[in-house]
């Protein structure tokens, strides 16, 4: 085999892993797919706004509500790290254990 017809191998291999791999990103910048599903966020700064503070967990603010990728959450109930897996569609959990819940879409 000479090494353009290996590049083109290996090029048409990982052709549908780039597809896939593409697919995936774009469909968390969808609102609807965000709301079928939970989302975690790990980085307080990806939030992209919030209320005031309504209270505190853990030396942490608990806001009403927060902006995450235009959808407005309001603050539902805490739930424990190692549980985070476990969220509902439309929940957004932020460390240490702050759960929120979408508000539905505008009619």
């Amino acid at each position: 085999m000479t090494p353009i017809e290996s590049a083109l191998l290996i090029l048409v291999m990982a052709l549908p892993a780039f597809w896939w791999m593409q697919r995936q990103v774009a469909q968390l910048s969808d609102p609807e797919y965000l709301r079928r599903h939970g989302v975690v966020i790990v980085l307080e700064k990806a939030i992209e706004g919030r209320s005031p503070p309504i209270g505190e967990y853990l030396g942490h603010p608990i806001w009403e509500t927060v902006t995450f990728k235009g959808i407005l959450y309001r603050f539902d109930h805490i739930l424990e790290s190692r549980k985070r897996e476990r969220l509902e569609p439309g929940e957004l959990f932020i460390e240490p254990g702050l759960v929120y819940v979408a508000e539905p879409p505008p009619a």
